[in-house]
């Protein structure tokens, strides 16, 4: 009866030392798991604040570029605005100077030179000019003859006054026709003009030299 009671109580005691040993790697395999899933959890944190950080940093960068942009885009437009205000200020200046060329002293030699012009344009001996100025009219419109070429033939035509004045030349039978007056000619010279005019108002600048005004006014 002793032995028995003696096994019985080994026995008891190496169920409740397997179950405490048993519940102890549990315990610790829990713990083990619970930390890899704190770290992990960290790690994924980490992660998602750096990505978040990242497209902060990103679209902060974009919108500072863009205000920059729009900076120079508009620092651009306003430059442009006042170069065309002062390029068409002095072209207008040119177009009322002359407008009154026939007052001035030079007068028959802009005429001779603008009918030499036309009659070499149209390569005839024996031109049709057609000439008018403001300013001036079909009876008070009196030349020298040695103010023109040899072989022309002279016609005041009034609606050249529109033109702000010039020489429309054609050969003896009207089929050439060569239009040489002062708008004809700013028509055809406006890119070169405006291109002059605005260099010589404000200078050629260099690129690098551009971008950094450009930059600064932003």
């Amino acid at each position: 009866m002793m032995e028995m009671s003696e096994s019985l109580e080994k026995l008891r005691n190496r169920i409740l030392s397997d179950a405490r040993l048993k519940a102890d790697e549990i315990i610790r395999e829990a713990s083990q798991k619970a930390d890899q899933i704190r770290n992990e959890a960290h790690e994924k944190a980490e992660r998602e604040a750096s990505e978040i950080l990242a497209r902060a940093e990103a679209e902060a960068e974009a919108a500072r570029r863009s205000i920059i942009s729009s900076r120079i885009r508009a620092n651009r437009l306003k430059l442009l605005e006042e170069r065309n205000k002062i390029v068409q200020s002095v072209l207008t200046d040119v177009e009322e100077r002359l407008s009154t060329v026939a007052t001035t002293g030079n007068f028959q030699e802009v005429v001779k030179r603008l009918a030499t012009e036309s009659i070499d344009a149209i390569g005839s001996d024996h031109a049709t000019l057609k000439i008018g100025f403001p300013k001036t009219s079909r009876d008070k419109f009196n030349l020298p003859a040695d103010a023109l070429p040899r072989g022309a033939t002279v016609v005041y035509d009034e609606k050249l006054a529109e033109e702000l004045g010039g020489v429309v030349a054609s050969d003896s039978e009207g089929k050439i026709a060569y239009r040489n007056t002062f708008r004809a000619k700013l028509d055809r010279l406006d890119r070169e003009l405006l291109t002059l005019v605005s260099s010589t108002i404000f200078g050629e600048q260099r690129p690098g030299q551009r971008e950094e005004v450009e930059a600064t006014s932003a």
